[in-house]
């Protein structure tokens, strides 16, 4: 070769190596780099694999919850478990938010297309919301059984203490000022007695509505204690009725 051409050759060759040098080291950079992004991923699913297992447990639980008692203690006891539950959750966030901000820069260099970029959705937000709507319930069939049972014991304590009542009343006196001051106490009685009938449609009312809202192994109880109100209506609200109006119309003011 002449000089001309050896220095050609040489100049192609020392680019070529060049070229090639460069090539090695790009190879060598990117095998760098996955061996970094599948050791973090590694860790990253070490981490949040366990805290997604919890998470969705929790989720399971939340969309199949024990059946909503129907007195007003259990009903507190299922609250207070539901809250501490809550706050066994909460101190998972802070971990879980860490993570999650992990996963987006993992998923930022990840292909946008990419499946396996996509497989870690946060749930917190979900679960925030299964859990407050839990609560929620909680607390509204809680209302709903205080009115019921509080109702309950005062109506029966009153068809009773009105029963004592007329059966106190004296027979008619032959005064007739006695006679009048009689009848007023009787009217009175008759007056309070009539107005239970709105409270027994009250309490039919809340009993319903407490049967609808709590668990299927609660509901035998409520229906079982509107029954027992139907019988101590028909058992003591008739009679009243009646034994009253006796006392009150059984005597000539003439």
């Amino acid at each position: 070769l002449s000089l001309q051409e050896g220095a050609t050759v040489t100049q192609r060759y020392t680019e070529a190596e060049r070229r090639y040098l460069a090539i090695k080291e790009e190879v060598k950079g990117r095998a760098r780099a996955l061996d970094e992004a599948v050791s973090q991923s590694a860790q990253f699913h070490d981490k949040m694999d366990p805290l997604l297992e919890t998470l969705e447990a929790a989720v399971q639980r939340l969309r199949q919850p024990p059946p909503v008692a129907a007195e007003v203690e259990k009903i507190r006891e299922q609250l207070a478990e539901h809250r501490a539950q809550g706050l066994e959750l909460d101190k998972l966030l802070p971990s879980f938010s860490a993570l999650c901000c992990r996963g987006e820069e993992l998923i930022s260099r990840a292909a946008h297309d990419d499946p396996a970029a996509q497989g870690e959705t946060p749930r917190c937000v979900f679960l925030a919301s299964l859990s407050e709507e839990r609560e929620s319930k909680l607390n509204d069939v809680l209302d709903l059984a205080g009115k019921f049972w509080a109702d309950v014991a005062a109506l029966l304590s009153t068809l009773r203490d009105s029963q004592d009542i007329v059966r106190e009343l004296e027979d008619p006196g032959v005064d007739p000022s006695l006679i009048k001051q009689q009848i007023e106490a009787a009217e009175a009685i008759k007056a309070e007695t009539d107005g239970l009938r709105e409270e027994l449609e009250f309490v039919r009312t809340l009993g319903a509505d407490l049967i609808f809202a709590c668990g299927e192994t609660e509901k035998p109880e409520v229906k079982k204690t509107i029954d027992e109100v139907r019988k101590l209506e028909r058992k003591y609200y008739f009679p009243h009725v009646i034994l009253t109006n006796q006392k009150l119309f059984g005597c000539d003011l003439n």
